[in-house]
């Protein structure tokens, strides 16, 4: 019977039936196709015959060689394939902002999320990590707003300690990944005078440039 013919071995337009796949759950006969361009997928008796399965779908991906997508800026169509599901889909050979060269598919371009190398990727997730945790340019506008004495801090007010060499109480602010010092006082009263007046001068400046009052 013509139903049960073998493909295995025929062309239909830039498709070579290479092996006979799963059939649909209606029973309908299905083929592993191998494409002119590379690429492979699987197409059923009727949609081969019928001539709506003529190419692995690489007939509709456009030509974005030169377009920038995010990070990427395409540099031409490559040799490798992305396997999805029972198909592989066409990879473009792609060059991002820090030099590196990647691989993706059309629509993964078309993410500006994932528009960018591994490399990028990693540190865009980091950083989107920190500002969900509160960090703008690299400082944590939660412990600005909230100056409550950490938990190894025994003077009551942050940023201010007693240091037993000097016999005097010292105060200091970390701003920016760096610790600054704003002098010794005997008094301690004066040592919260000096950390409050540097919360004033670094603190402020910095919630007021990033609109953040």
């Amino acid at each position: 019977m013509k139903g049960l013919e073998s493909l295995i071995g025929q062309r239909f337009d830039k498709l070579e039936v290479v092996e006979q796949a799963a059939s649909t759950a209606s029973g309908q006969r299905r083929w592993l196709c191998k494409c002119d361009c590379g690429g492979s997928c699987i197409a059923t008796t009727g949609n081969l015959h019928s001539g709506r399965t003529t190419n692995c779908g690489c007939r509709k991906s456009p030509d974005l060689t030169g377009r920038i997508f995010g990070k990427l800026t395409v540099l031409g169509r490559s040799d490798q394939r992305n396997a999805r599901g029972s198909r592989t889909t066409p990879m473009w050979e792609c060059r991002c902002t820090c030099g590196a060269i990647t691989y993706k598919a059309t629509d993964t371009l078309k993410n500006s999320a994932t528009s960018m190398c591994s490399t990028c990727a990693g540190k865009y997730a980091a950083e989107s990590a920190r500002r969900a945790a509160g960090f703008v340019g690299g400082t944590q506008i939660t412990k600005i707003r909230d100056m409550k004495p950490a938990a190894a801090n025994t003077s009551g007010v942050r940023g201010v300690y007693y240091e037993k060499k000097s016999n005097k109480w010292r105060a200091r602010l970390r701003f920016k990944g760096k610790t600054m010092s704003f002098g010794s006082y005997a008094r301690f009263e004066d040592a919260v005078c000096a950390r409050k007046n540097a919360e004033k001068v670094y603190f402020g400046a910095f919630l007021e440039e990033n609109g953040l009052e």
